[in-house]
């Protein structure tokens, strides 16, 4: 029996209850399990609500550490499964006051581009405020406060990571809309599939290439000083040269410590305090530095894009050009805020969150209370809290344990919906153009983000969804977590469960990028386009299939990856 099949899997409430495979890669710690469901409803809501969409919200819940979401439309009772009859719904239509005003707010969205305001509302306020909060958290070092003083802080980080998720969910729709917009008429102008179009907004999201103003002044000044390329070349442990780089005087110094004031603490693998920051794997950000130095990670050229651009508005009807070229320029103008609100809001507090628990642990471990510092992450917050100030709450064995369950659980054994089996969406053509418009947008959107494919692989063979075009062969390296990232050597393959952004550190190593989850404009999609590697996802048994280290032939054209040695 498996390790997750011993628990039972219940529905949490009433409904369809689906599992997100995407967001992460194992179960969920309990300190992040208690406070990620109201933020992400709460944030969701509000920006469901205000682009008029008729999805109420979408209800969130842990089971056994697995993420469940079960959508609530407007005005449908929580055992409701599937849309009402036509006749029924144009009574609501036309009877039901919340409806009515959803349906004439998401008219009004369209025509503002009410998208545009919240750009501007997130470059301008948004992400500076949430700069801000993690630089003053972060200006504290943990390990010197008094027990008090500790508590306090921890309060503090808690705080601002219930508010970072809620600002990442927020700003959903806008980042929903434009993409999902452009790519519904794309399709139905060209009768193309989606994946013909990916390409086009490529280069319009440089977070996601990892691009930074901090790191490329640290490159440049590398690149100048002829004794900070000796020791980034030397094979001396990562952290010794890090540590070493800090010791420089000049401009390397400043810039070191302004590009790590601004990554070391955010998370590299997944979405939760349960996984490490940069700073606790310096391999990886010296691999980033490295990279920065020799220029990696270019993508295609703005000559090619332009051409490929060219070729697909020529697909388009005459009378569609310029429209096309519009919602074109939309989508490119929102395409970056799918990324940064991760790594500007959530996952950085997050960082700075595990820093805080981390300090707390030291002693704790220290006197035998647990096993080793990691595991505080695992306690809820009240146990957190009794165990800092009391030393009272779960033993070091129960907290062992629950990390050994969240290191071993696998998404395989989590059942892929609990409760009713889902029904169909509302038909978009039941509703007026703007509304129909809009709702087909983020279900495009939604659809390419979680989509999950058939299992279609042989032995040696796996099959996806070809989202960046190429061919490239190199050795597979299987990344299970954040512990196998110091295994990633320049020009692997990586294959892996799903990414998010707190990957990014160490796309510029890599040839090509297998998964086992995610659509068309997965994190994985994304930045493989933008490095311009060859890239398949959704092949839901990659990680099984392919042996680590086995020599692979990755086809992002085919959607295929197969082992050749």
């Amino acid at each position: 029996m498996s390790f997750t099949t011993e628990r039972k899997f219940e529905p949490p409430g009433p409904g369809s209850w689906l599992l997100d495979y995407v967001h992460w890669t194992r179960p969920a710690t309990r300190f992040l399990a208690e406070i990620f469901p109201e933020q992400f409803v709460r944030g969701f809501r509000e920006s469901l609500r205000r682009y008029g969409l008729l999805l109420d919200y979408i209800d969130f819940q842990f089971v056994n550490g697995f993420p469940y979401a079960c959508p609530r439309p407007v005005g449908a009772p929580k055992d409701a499964v599937g849309h009402p009859p036509k006749h029924v719904w144009d009574e609501l239509m036309n009877n039901d006051p919340e409806i009515s005003e959803r349906l004439e707010t998401s008219a009004r969205a369209l025509e503002r581009k009410l998208w545009r305001e919240d750009l501007r509302t997130w470059d301008q306020e948004t992400k500076p405020a949430a700069i801000r909060s993690h630089l003053e958290l972060q200006a504290v070092d943990p390990s010197t406060l008094s027990t008090e003083a500790l508590l306090v802080h921890l309060d503090r980080c808690r705080e601002n990571l219930k508010h970072q998720f809620y600002v990442h969910y927020l700003y959903n729709v806008p980042a929903f809309v434009p993409v999902g917009d452009f790519l519904v008429h794309a399709q139905e102008w060209t009768g193309r599939p989606a994946s013909e179009f990916q390409g086009l907004l490529q280069g319009a999201t440089p977070v996601s290439r990892g691009s930074a103003d901090e790191l490329e002044r640290l490159a440049q000044a590398i690149r100048d000083d002829s004794r900070a390329r000796v020791l980034i070349a030397s094979s001396d442990a990562p952290g010794e040269v890090i540590n070493s780089l800090r010791k420089l005087s000049g401009e390397v110094t400043a810039a070191l410590s302004a590009y790590l004031k601004f990554v070391g603490y955010r998370i590299v693998n997944g979405d939760d305090v349960g996984e490490p920051y940069a700073l606790e794997m310096p391999e990886i950000l010296l691999n980033a530095i490295r990279s920065a130095v020799e220029g990696a990670g270019v993508g295609a050229t703005d000559g090619a894009l332009a051409q490929h651009t060219a070729e697909v508005r020529a697909a388009v009807p005459e009378p569609h050009r310029n429209t096309f070229d519009e919602l074109l320029a939309e989508a490119r103008a929102m395409y970056r805020l799918r990324d940064e609100r991760a790594l500007f809001c959530n996952q950085w507090a997050e960082g700075i969150t595990r820093h805080a628990l981390l300090a707390a642990a030291e002693p704790l471990a220290e006197n035998g209370r647990i096993e080793q510092p990691t595991h505080l992450v695992e306690a809820g917050y009240d146990e957190v809290r009794s165990l800092i100030w009391h030393g009272d709450g779960p033993s070091a064995d129960e907290l062992a344990q629950r990390a050994s369950y969240r290191t071993e659980a696998s998404f395989a054994d989590a059942p892929p919906v609990l409760g009713a089996e889902p029904g169909s969406p509302l038909p978009a053509e039941w509703l007026p153009p703007a509304a129909a418009r809009m709702e087909r947008a983020v279900g495009e959107y939604l659809g390419a983000v979680f989509v999950a494919p058939e299992v279609r692989s042989e032995a040696e063979k796996v099959r996806g969804l070809g989202v960046s075009p190429g061919v490239y062969e190199g050795s597979a390296r299987i990344i299970r977590g954040a512990q196998d990232f110091a295994r990633l050597e320049k020009g692997d393959i990586l294959v892996t469960r799903a990414t998010s952004p707190a990957f990014n550190m160490v796309l510029p190593l890599l040839g090509a990028i297998v998964t086992d989850r995610g659509g068309l404009l997965s994190h994985a999609a994304i930045v493989s386009r933008e490095y311009g590697i060859p890239a398949i996802v959704g092949c839901i048994e990659a990680t099984a299939r392919i042996p680590d280290d086995a020599r692979v032939r990755v086809d992002g054209d085919a959607g295929e990856a197969v082992v050749v040695g």
